[in-house]
């Protein structure tokens, strides 16, 4: 029998219309929980896990409640053999996107293992337990690295009030040492930034702000933020002429580094690479039978260098010259390495 609390009080001290409510909650429940397509109940089923709560009822109560449940949206399939079997058919999140949301709670770095343990747990009682079973060793199975960082959710949640509020927001940012230590940049002193929008990208949650000094966007690594406080200063304004969807499609493809313009000679193999890379709407001049060349504006940095040399002779760089030497040094500096 079920323990008796403040929320689950005993059948003996509920009016019938509270019993009636009750009866029909646990049974919602039961449904909910117990039964999907390749799990059907029987009203004799139901009647017995009710039994099991200490609560009694009638075959034609069971009856009424489905079709009670029913008129109020609930989707009962019933299955009709020689006793009527019932499962609960659409659910708010289906099996499909139940998995979908768990690898994409798995695969988010920012959150903390712990953090994930119980966001999974929450999406898992959305499924029945025969499902939950599937989910969770789904999850077990997908496990990947994860931060340590466990108040990363807490400002990400002040950012998004700093954003509603249209104020600044004052924080200490980070690097990890070899040690495991935290290294403050600065020397521990805040920094002051006027947020613009938050991005999820390869992993990793991002805050991009808006510096007026420089006139340009500035991109801070979340979970690299500590002490995080909103301020009493209003927000910048981003003038009219600077593109975020441009800065997000330059640093988040390039990241870090000056911008340049460079025209590139391209492998017909990777046409779909550079789709993914610069976006559909890339223009693509045919050079030879085999090569396609396009001008795009890339952040000139070794992540950059290094995603070309991925490519080999599948990409080499046309223009500007001055790109191809500092190329050209790139690999001679690694190439010194390996004397």
């Amino acid at each position: 029998m079920a323990p008796t609390t403040a929320s689950n009080p005993p059948m003996q001290r509920l009016s019938n219309a509270g019993k009636n409510q009750l009866k029909l909650l646990k049974v919602l429940e039961i449904l909910m929980s117990k039964t999907d397509e390749n799990h059907t109940l029987g009203v004799k089923d139901i009647i017995d896990l009710l039994e099991q709560d200490g609560i009694s009822t009638e075959r034609k109560s069971i009856y009424q409640y489905i079709k009670l449940l029913e008129s109020h949206g609930v989707d009962i399939i019933t299955d009709r053999q020689r006793e009527n079997r019932y499962f609960i058919g659409n659910r708010q999140f289906e099996l499909p996107e139940l998995k979908l949301l768990i690898d994409a709670v798995l695969a988010a770095k920012f959150i903390s293992a712990k953090k994930s343990d119980v966001l999974i747990g929450k999406l898992i009682t959305m499924a029945s337990v025969h499902q939950s079973i599937k989910l969770k060793q789904q999850a077990i199975l997908t496990r990947r690295p994860k931060t340590d960082n466990e108040k990363i959710l807490l400002v990400v949640n002040d950012l998004h009030e700093a954003l509603a509020q249209g104020c600044q927001v004052q924080f200490k940012y980070f690097d990890t040492t070899v040690h495991h230590t935290k290294r403050y940049r600065k020397d521990g002193a805040y920094y002051t930034v006027s947020p613009v929008t938050l991005l999820w990208d390869d992993d990793k949650y991002y805050l991009i702000t808006y510096n007026p000094s420089y006139h340009k966007f500035v991109t801070y690594r979340i979970d690299k933020m500590e002490q995080l406080e909103l301020t009493a200063l209003k927000s910048v304004d981003v003038p009219a002429d600077l593109d975020l969807n441009a800065h997000v499609a330059q640093i988040f493809n390039m990241f870090g580094g000056q911008g340049e313009v460079v025209t590139l000679k391209v492998h017909h193999k990777l046409i779909d690479v550079i789709r993914e890379t610069f976006g559909n709407n890339v223009v693509m001049l045919p050079v030879d039978a085999e090569h396609f060349s396009i001008q795009v504006e890339v952040q000139l940095s070794p992540t950059f260098y290094g995603w070309l040399f991925t490519f080999g002779s599948q990409i080499t760089i046309l223009n500007p010259p001055s790109v191809i030497d500092a190329y050209k040094q790139e690999i001679a500096t690694t190439l010194a390495l390996y004397p």
